[in-house]
């Protein structure tokens, strides 16, 4: 088999084929990320200014693509005279959940060997410390990135940590319902009781990803609500200029390979709650929900992130869910009964200084104090 190479595409500079060995990259991969999938981020750069400075590392091997890791230049490391690269660039820090880069599982350790080492090189221009958010913190990625910076002797210095609410099928928890506290489990009986009461028919849920009809359904509804008031910062997809375009894109681009669910609580002809959920392997992603406001004093919100986790437990092959919840939200997430840790790490994959701060902290910071605004040439002298 012929060896892995390395290159850096502009996100806008992407061609059909390539996009075509991307998609195949995201359902194999170690992670599946539906938000590093063409679907999402190449139809973004067709919509978005935003996306304007991502480069793309790719990895591939004979007509394979193995490995996808986006990365924005940045300015210089928290005071340092080195500047960085980042998977939290513009776009993908305010509109993706997971930034864990793609790497296939049958090729992983030469992937990220190929990876580590493009990484390494001067003449690659990409700055020598690499900053990697949101993580998965346990699991195969996680550990195979570990040992390729142990392989490739590139220090690793984890920066961040949470915990985010999830719902994993391998859990040996009580089903999603029995794990809500008795006093939590009585409130979303008794709100969905009332509710069915009050629109005189039982509730059901249904996906309805594969009507493209569903969709325009979604942004009515959202749109509709406070989420669709300008004046209260609702960040409607109606809203945000060039959202609904780009959604309408990503919808469809996931429709195609089976992979957009739009779970759906009714009431009779009333739609009470919609969530919109991307997959990626055996992974889902619920990115946004949204509910009828007329029904607001019921909870349909809670409801319905009951009785979603239900669905998918029970009418998918799935073996996760996360809701994408950030740890602030203490309400919601409480309606989950497992948890997942997310890191923030840094590499230093190449020169003295990179690698010395990033094995000290405190040597990181004194020279915070030591280096004041370095000269454009210093920079480029320490990558």
């Amino acid at each position: 088999m012929s060896p892995a190479t390395s290159r850096i595409v502009r996100l806008g500079d992407v061609t059909p084929a390539e996009a075509g060995r991307w998609a195949d990259l995201v359902d194999r991969a170690l992670e599946p990320n539906p938000f590093l999938s063409p679907a999402y981020l190449l139809s973004a750069a067709r919509h978005l200014a935003r996306t304007s400075g991502i480069l793309l590392l790719v990895v591939e091997r004979e007509d394979r693509m193995i490995a996808l890791l986006p990365l924005s230049r940045a300015g210089r490391f928290h005071g340092t005279p080195l500047r960085y690269a980042t998977t939290a660039g513009a776009f993908l820090k305010d509109d993706a959940p997971l930034c864990a880069p793609l790497v296939d599982t049958e090729h992983a350790e030469a992937a990220l060997d190929e990876l580590l080492g493009f990484l390494a090189e001067r003449r690659n221009g990409i700055p020598p410390l690499v900053e990697l958010t949101l993580l998965p913190g346990s699991g195969a990625l996680h550990e195979a990135l570990h040992d390729a910076c142990l392989r490739a002797k590139i220090p690793m210095l984890e920066r961040s940590r949470f915990e985010r609410a999830f719902l994993d099928r391998s859990s040996d928890a009580p089903p999603p319902r029995d794990a809500l506290s008795r006093s939590k489990r009585r409130q979303v009986e008794r709100l969905t009781r009332r509710l069915e009461e009050a629109t005189g028919s039982a509730l059901t849920m249904e996906d309805r990803g594969d009507d493209p009809r569903a969709f325009e359904t979604f942004v009515a509804l959202e749109g509709a609500g406070w989420k669709g008031d300008v004046d209260q910062d609702g960040g409607a997809l109606r809203v945000t200029p060039g959202a609904v375009e780009w959604f309408t894109d990503v919808t469809d681009g996931l429709r195609e390979r089976k992979n957009l669910r739009l779970l759906t609580l009714t009431a009779g002809d009333d739609v009470v709650y919609m969530s919109l959920i991307l997959g990626a392997g055996g992974s889902l992603y619920s990115l946004m929900d949204t509910y009828d406001e007329r029904f607001a004093k019921f909870s349909p919100g809670v409801i319905g992130r009951v009785m979603e986790q239900e669905f998918v437990l029970g009418s998918t092959t799935a073996d996760r869910f996360d809701p994408c919840l950030h740890p602030k939200n203490a309400g919601p997430t409480g309606l989950y009964r497992d948890r997942r840790p997310l890191v923030g790490v840094v590499l230093a994959t190449r020169g003295l200084l990179p690698r010395l701060l990033i094995r000290s902290v405190p040597t990181l910071r004194r020279l915070r104090g030591r280096f004041v605004s370095p000269p454009r040439e210093s920079a480029a002298e320490a990558s």
